[in-house]
This record gives C-alpha cells, sequence and structure tokens, in this order.
C-alpha cells in the first residue's frame, strides 16, 4: 500500500487492534534492525511487550474508576490510544495527538481500520495539548522519542484527582550513570555507574516526577516499575492533597555506595497479572514472567547485588542463585531476584553473611 504519497505502509495486529503502519522493512539498519526513528511517522514493533502491559494496567484502573477518559499525546500512527479505545472495557474517551499531520492522517485510517467511536484525534504540540486540557484525564501516556522529563509538568497538571501517569523513557544511558552531566540536567539527580545501575535510573525517574507532581499537590505512588530492552517504564498512581504530597516527598534520599566493598545503603500489581492471565497477548508469558518478579522484589530494599561482580571481587566461584536465595531466607533475610538482571537478587542480608554463603559454595 502506499500512503501519503511516497510513503509505503503494511497492516499489523497488536492485541485485538489492526493498524496501518510504515512498512517495516523498509526502515533497517545496516546490521538489519528496524530502527523506527528513520521513519516519518513512529511506530515501534519492539514496544509491544510495553503496550500489553499497558493495556491491562488502564483495564484494572477503570475496574475500579470507571468511565476513563485517557490521552496519548505523542501518537505516533496512535497504537497506545486505540488500543485502549479498542481493547479496554470502560474507557469512554480517548484524546490521540500527534503534532505532524502526516501522523494524524495515519491515526484517522486506523480509526477507521478498527470502526472505533469516543475518539478525538488532535494535531498539536502535546504540552499545549496538555495544558489547554487542565485537569481532564484519569490516564495520560507519555511515549516519547528520548526523554520524558520536558512533558511531565503538563502532565500532571492534565491529571484528575485519582489519575494515573504512565511514562516511558528511552535515555537509559544518564539514567543509569553512563552521562552523568545530562541526567543531572534533566532530572535533577546524579545517577551511579554500577550493577545496579539501571534500577537506580528507575528510581531517579520515579523521584523526578514525584518532585515535578509536588508543585500541584499531587502524589505519586509508583504502582509498578520496569527496565527492558532499550527503556525504562513506570506508571504512577495520582492522590491531590497536599498532605500526601509532603509524605511522597519525605520518602526521597540517598544511595551510598562503596566502590571498595560493595556495601550500600539507603503497588501492588496483582489486578494486572490477574488482567493479563485471561488475555491471549502472543507475548503473555514473558509478559507474567516480568510482572511475578517485579511482585517479588516490591517489598525488597533499595540496589541489588550481581552474582558476578561478588564473586568476581571475592576471587571465589558463585555458588546457584537459587540456593543463595534459599539460604538467605532460611536465616530470616528478606531475598529475591530482581527483573534487572538474570544474575542479581535483591536481600537485606548484611554483606559478611552474603561472603560467608560464597565462601561456601
Amino acid at each position: 500500500m502506499i500512503f501519503g504519497g511516497n510513503l509505503s505502509t503494511q497492516l499489523v495486529n497488536e492485541g485485538q487492534t489492526k493498524l496501518e503502519v510504515p512498512e517495516l522493512e523498509r526502515f533497517r539498519t545496516r546490521a538489519g534492525d528496524y530502527a523506527p526513528s528513520l521513519t516519518r511517522v513512529f511506530y515501534n514493533p519492539h514496544m509491544e511487550f510495553c503496550r500489553d502491559l499497558s493495556v491491562s494496567a488502564v483495564q484494572a484502573l477503570a475496574r475500579e474508576l470507571g468511565d476513563l477518559c485517557l490521552c496519548d499525546p505523542l501518537a505516533g500512527v496512535g497504537v497506545r490510544g486505540l488500543r485502549y479505545a479498542k481493547e479496554v472495557k470502560g474507557v469512554t474517551r480517548v484524546i490521540v495527538n500527534d503534532r505532524s499531520l502526516e501522523a494524524v492522517k495515519f491515526i484517522r485510517r486506523n480509526i477507521e481500520l478498527n470502526e472505533l467511536g469516543g475518539v478525538e484525534v488532535h494535531n498539536e504540540d502535546a504540552n499545549t495539548l496538555l495544558w489547554r486540557r487542565a485537569p481532564r484525564f484519569h490516564f495520560v501516556d507519555l511515549d516519547p522519542f528520548g526523554s520524558p522529563a520536558s512533558f511531565i509538568d503538563a502532565a500532571c497538571a492534565s491529571l484528575l484527582r485519582r489519575g494515573m501517569l504512565a511514562l516511558t523513557a528511552t535515555d537509559t544511558a544518564p539514567l543509569s550513570g553512563t552521562h552523568a552531566k545530562a541526567c543531572i540536567r534533566r532530572y535533577g539527580a546524579k545517577p551511579l555507574k554500577t550493577e545496579y545501575g539501571r534500577e537506580l535510573g528507575v528510581r531517579i525517574l520515579i523521584g523526578f516526577c514525584q518532585r515535578a507532581a509536588g508543585k500541584y499537590e499531587l502524589a505519586f505512588t509508583p504502582v509498578l516499575a520496569h527496565a527492558t530492552r532499550h527503556y525504562f517504564r513506570v506508571y504512577l498512581r495520582g492522590r491531590r492533597r497536599a498532605g500526601a504530597t509532603n509524605d511522597v516527598l519525605a520518602n526521597q534520599g540517598y544511595v551510598s555506595h562503596c566502590r571498595a566493598c560493595g556495601h550500600r545503603s539507603l503497588i501492588s500489581v496483582g489486578r494486572m497479572i490477574n488482567d493479563l492471565a485471561r488475555r491471549n497477548f502472543r507475548l503473555g508469558q514473558q509478559e507474567l514472567t516480568l510482572l511475578n518478579l517485579c511482585r517479588e522484589e516490591t517489598d525488597g530494599p533499595p540496589a541489588f547485588y550481581d552474582m558476578h561482580e561478588l564473586s568476581g571481587r571475592m576471587k571465589v566461584s558463585s555458588p546457584k542463585i537459587v540456593e543463595l536465595i534459599g539460604k538467605l531466607r532460611k536465616q530470616g533475610y528478606f531475598a529475591s531476584r530482581t527483573h534487572f538482571s538474570g544474575t542479581g537478587f535483591r536481600t537485606d542480608a548484611p554483606m559478611g553473611e552474603i561472603i560467608k554463603i560464597f565462601k561456601c559454595a
């Protein structure tokens, strides 16, 4: 198919939604990877996993609040907003926006393909739209190319009292400590380049959003956060109450990390798991695995340990991670795996106890 002059397109399916998107084979790097940044209208097939989880998050919110009004202000071909309109029961109105006129043509075409009602299409700057509609939305989904930082204020202002903000950050290198000065400029926090740097990056992202929300007497509580592939994704539930905002900000702090020895110091996703289990997503088993890992490590302390890093420093072989966790739990400590790393574990055990287990392996 040809759409908008000489732009070739193709049809794809995600969940229950049909989409016309730029032809994927035409936008590959020399290494053969699909590069969505090369297209005039943005669509990234690798984010299907992320979008599946988002559908379940919105469904969980709809079951609680009902009659949701949602906004997808950086829509590209419209995949996120249209999937919410098509696949979530209880969504009555969806605002889908992109400042690219060509993207808006794709959005309108995809609305027709799915015979959707209750979808309102806009062609303007995302911040302008969010500020102009404030406060209007139960759910705002920020999925920019790069950092979401410049959109956070407008998104916070646009949320209703019990709304939820979901956002994606693909600037994971600054957040994880590779470009510390960029992280300080964008997020007002200094990252650490450590084995758990990606976890700290997610925490920095959440903390930045909580501080921005505080200006609007909005308290954000993280419901789910994960680091997957090239991006970080967080879901933040809001409450508009000054006292709650003060409590959230009082819980922010710092991580102190010893480079010599490795010592460091310092809401439920159950409804999403239940919803995903009932759906027939292509990537459903992987998505459930991620959410179960996130739930398992939720009550653990910040800053996980890495098996390889510890064994390298001690110059001993690593025990099996399952055996290590079992021994720590038997001693009464919290211990779990972490979704941030296949060789990572989270525990509140003192370093001395961890070292003993490693040396006895």
